[in-house]
């Protein structure tokens, strides 16, 4: 049986990941601009279909000015927790607060679009470990920021 402290980081990490992808999937659709914003200022890898991507900034290049317009269809999410305590708990939070100082690998599978409506689609597979993001203290801050992504199209 589960402690109150295992389901609370479950429900921390599945509300997590599922936020993180809804909103990075979209941001790849329609606030392409914002895609750099994701990623952890010095993530340990970035690979698109083999391809080694230099940092979130690339990424957003990438989807900016040489990709057309894509659209993702989430299919499903998966997520498991990778470190229960990254960096550490902080002292004075609540448990809450606490919970979201985890490390999680995420992987997702749906299909792209890249195009129009009338373009084929295509499936995909994408792997990331996300950090908590202790870089920005700003209010509206993601809770989450991408330290390594695979991303593979699906045949």
């Amino acid at each position: 049986m589960a402690t109150p402290k295992e389901d609370l980081l479950t429900k921390v990490s599945t509300e997590g990941a599922t936020d993180f992808v809804q909103l990075y999937h979209s941001a790849l659709s329609s606030n392409k601009r914002s895609i750099a914003s994701f990623y952890s200022s010095a993530p340990t890898n970035i690979l698109f279909n083999g391809n080694v991507i230099a940092d979130g900034a690339a990424v957003e290049d990438i989807f900016t000015n040489q990709l057309p317009t894509t659209r993702h269809d989430i299919q499903s999410v998966d997520c498991q927790i990778i470190n229960k305590t990254y960096p550490t708990t902080t002292p004075g939070k609540t448990a809450r607060e606490n919970a979201k100082n985890i490390s999680m690998l995420v992987i997702v599978s749906g299909s792209v679009q890249y195009g129009g409506k009338d373009s084929p689609q295509h499936g995909f597979s994408e792997t990331f470990v996300l950090i908590p993001n202790v870089e920005n203290k700003e209010k509206n801050r993601k809770d989450w920021l991408i330290q390594s992504q695979n991303f593979r199209l699906v045949v």
